[in-house]
């Protein structure tokens, strides 16, 4: 109860925003989130007797790239040349994806069809996620702090189920130690799989909600669809050539599936220069 209490006023706090400021509204609920994960993550720290002071209370509570206090000892630690490396790569990259996305965003998309429009800009607009991320993980090491990458070259995966062992690696490390094996994961993993899938979809449709002002079910399907071909390939082992299909494969299905996703993001900006399709408009 004491951890509930808690948890509401960090997540109502996105509403003191105004409410036509939906992009800050969404900033806001992704963190309200993150800080009620580490709030759920101490608890279960307390359970095993290993409750933090608050001096570590608060290093883990500020740090944005750990979100299993625990866990954090475990991740390697580049050497500081790699991680310049990585920070200047990872720059280059991020000033490539967002001219390459300025000019998606700009350029004239009537005659061309959506499902062209939409790849385009969904790989450009990942590939400065992943980049921003990327980039901000190796500053924050090379300033002396301790980082869990977010992602693992999440494109290259093999599967649906590879992808989002890859994919925003801190929620899937917190997913995994505080759900999917309390719940019993090991021992019944395609229900405890959607499980996290169910929860993971009812957070993106709060941060979106709370920023677009009104649950438009959208990352509901998306994670659930995402879920079910998680946990219906969580034991394929593509190798070989084989390997290569499954790549191809989960890429087509993501960036079809994502259509679901990015039209939450179209909702807080004209992502689309024609909307979405008819099928997908006005739910």
């Amino acid at each position: 109860m004491a951890l509930a209490a808690s948890c509401l006023p960090v997540l109502l706090t996105p509403c003191i925003i105004p409410a036509d400021k939906p992009f800050p509204r969404f900033l806001a609920a992704a963190s309200a989130v993150v800080v009620a994960v580490k709030l759920l993550d101490v608890r279960h720290d307390r359970k095993r007797g290993a409750e933090p002071d608050w001096q570590a209370f608060l290093a883990f509570l500020t740090n944005p790239f750990v979100h299993v206090r625990r866990r954090l000892a475990t991740e390697p630690r580049p050497s500081r040349q790699s991680d310049l490396l990585r920070f200047s790569a990872s720059l280059l990259g991020l000033a490539l994806s967002a001219s390459a996305f300025r000019w998606l965003i700009d350029f004239e998309w009537t005659g061309y069809s959506f499902a062209l429009e939409h790849v385009g800009k969904a790989v450009a607009f990942m590939a400065i996620v992943f980049s921003l991320l990327a980039a901000a993980a190796a500053l924050w090491r090379l300033l002396g702090g301790a980082a869990r990458d977010y992602m693992d070259a999440p494109m290259a995966a093999r599967t649906p189920a590879d992808f989002w062992r890859r994919y925003n690696r801190n929620m899937q490390q917190f997913f995994y130690e505080n759900v999917f094996k309390p719940a019993g994961g090991i021992r019944d993993p395609i229900r405890t799989t959607l499980l996290v899938f169910v929860l993971s979809a009812a957070m993106h449709e709060y941060i979106f909600s709370i920023a677009i002002g009104r649950v438009q079910f959208y990352q509901t399907a998306f994670f659930l669809l995402q879920g079910v071909a998680a946990a219906a390939t969580a034991r394929v082992k593509a190798t070989g050539k084989q390997a290569v299909f499954w790549i191809a494969a989960t890429l087509v299905f993501n960036l079809t599936s994502g259509v679901l996703f990015f039209a939450s993001i179209n909702g807080l900006m004209p992502f689309y220069s024609r909307g979405l399709p008819a099928a997908l408009a006005g739910w």
